[in-house]
């Protein structure tokens, strides 16, 4: 028949698939490792010795420091070096050239100086131009003086003097014999700690102690005694109040004058 398809021969053939393309899931995918660059490896060692050299430098000068301040103690210990004890009590300081061993003051000039004259006892003694003084108007005895103002109390005085009445029990003891004890009778001192005479311009002889208290071995403030001819029963005393004060407090001595 016309329309009828030719038959062609089928030949049997074995199919090969061709293989297949590995495919690699997301977790299975290997992450290269970074490498460092050199660059970054060089600025990470320079920060790391900028920072570590001077802590190291520090810690060396300490430790040198620290050596040195062993050896200086250690030195110190061996030359037996002890500190300076603080006491409340003031302790009148060693005399200057003001004083010699034989008692004699060394007079510099006070004609500038003011004058206080006690009436009643008759005597005299002058202070520094600069200061103040207020004479004890209730007894008329003495005078206190000060460098910053007047002498309202007897807290504010630096120096004073005032004739005291004689212990009744010693009236027959010698000046200087009365000088040796007047301390105690008069304010309760344990001892005599020291006593120097002084000689005064005018030749007037007194005497400069100082005095051990009941409660402690330091020695008080100078007082210093001076008698009145005219009436044996006083003496009249020159009081330190203010350890500071001491050269003006042994010039003032030496002005010390009978007025009678």
């Amino acid at each position: 028949m016309d329309n009828q398809l030719p038959n062609f021969p089928v030949q049997s053939q074995n199919y090969i698939a061709p293989n297949p393309i590995p495919v690699q899931m997301p977790g299975d995918a290997k992450i290269p490792k970074p490498s460092l660059n050199k660059k970054w490896l060089l600025i990470i060692l320079a920060v790391f010795l900028f920072i570590s050299i001077p802590v190291i430098a520090f810690l060396l000068i300490k430790q040198q420091s620290g050596t040195k301040s062993a050896k200086l103690a250690q030195t110190m210990n061996s030359i037996n070096i002890t500190p300076a004890v603080v006491t409340d009590t003031p302790i009148p300081p060693t005399p200057t050239s003001a004083a010699t061993n034989s008692g004699t003051l060394v007079a510099t000039p006070t004609a500038a100086w003011k004058t206080y004259t006690n009436v009643k006892y008759t005597y005299s003694i002058q202070y520094p131009n600069t200061w103040y003084n207020k004479e004890y108007s209730d007894t008329k005895t003495g005078s206190g003086f000060a460098s910053t103002g007047i002498p309202n109390t007897s807290a504010s005085e630096e120096i004073k003097i005032n004739a005291i009445a004689k212990i009744s029990d010693s009236l027959n003891l010698s000046f200087a014999d009365y000088v040796k004890v007047a301390g105690i009778k008069e304010f309760g001192y344990k001892s005599l700690a020291s006593i120097e005479p002084i000689t005064t311009v005018t030749g007037i002889t007194g005497y400069e102690t100082t005095w051990t208290p009941q409660a402690t071995v330091s020695a008080s403030l100078p007082i210093t005694y001076f008698e009145i001819p005219s009436d044996k029963t006083v003496t009249v005393e020159v009081f330190l109040n203010k350890k500071e004060d001491l050269d003006i407090y042994q010039q003032m001595l030496l002005t010390f004058k009978l007025t009678q």
